[in-house]
């Protein structure tokens, strides 16, 4: 199966970072980029990224309007299988014939998303990776969303968890670890807490994730009120803008 990222955030300047990288070391190895941005992103993201502009004029880095593509394959709120399939997967497949890979970034889910679109999202999600099973490419994907938000557990946060290989909940995920691992002590007595942080270690999600994350996952399911505590001392004390 490809590699499909997806990474929370709220702060747009660490977002930029973030593609700046992912983005820029493909570049940097020879591969093809598309990026796929709202007219908010698009100009920080190519600052971001360098040498950015000289790959646009090699044809190395595409980069599209998010709204723009998404209505060539939108129809009835619904993404279309068969548009998105010539437009991303025609595009994907131009640039394999010049390069060994293509990354792409990709910000029409959060569009869809933060319209409350969620159904359109997911499904714009699963079409993605029916096309990494035709094409090689990895994709990496961002929601504007707190992975500290309890009303996002028990549904909305596990169905973008699904759709994705890697989720990456926190810019600082070594960072996010620590604080999970700190306030669930706190809340519990240091023993129970150990237990309880063991058996989430062996029961994390298929999709890879930073320990933290999959702990909070695995307490919001098997001991919700205990979740509730360790979010509300987690969002009241430091944590790393996601």
């Amino acid at each position: 199966m490809h590699e499909h990222f997806v990474q929370l955030y709220q702060d747009h300047n660490l977002l930029g970072e973030a593609v700046a990288r992912y983005i820029g070391a493909g570049l940097k190895r020879g591969e093809a980029a598309i990026i796929i941005a709202t007219s908010a992103h698009r100009a920080t993201f190519l600052e971001s990224i360098p040498n950015g502009e000289a790959a646009m004029r090699e044809g190395k880095l595409n980069v599209l309007d998010a709204e723009r593509t998404l209505a060539r394959f939108m129809a009835n709120g619904m993404p279309q299988w068969l548009p998105f399939r010539e437009a991303i997967g025609g595009l994907i497949a131009e640039l394999r014939l010049r390069h060994p890979t293509v990354r792409a970034y990709g910000e029409m889910v959060d569009v869809l998303w933060q319209r409350g679109e969620r159904e359109a999202a997911l499904r714009l999600e699963q079409y993605w990776n029916e096309l990494g099973q035709l094409q090689t490419f990895s994709l990496f994907c961002a929601y504007q969303m707190d992975p500290l938000d309890s009303a996002a557990y028990g549904g909305p946060l596990e169905s973008v968890c699904k759709a994705h290989t890697h989720f990456i909940p926190s810019h600082d995920p070594e960072r996010f670890d620590a604080a999970v691992q700190e306030v669930t002590r706190k809340v519990l007595d240091t023993p129970l807490a150990q237990i309880l942080l063991t058996l989430a270690a062996k029961h994390r999600p298929a999709t890879q994730m930073p320990a933290g994350q999959a702990t909070l996952f695995w307490l919001k399911q098997n001991m919700p009120r205990t979740a509730e505590k360790v979010l509300s001392e987690l969002r009241a004390g430091s944590l790393p803008e996601a």
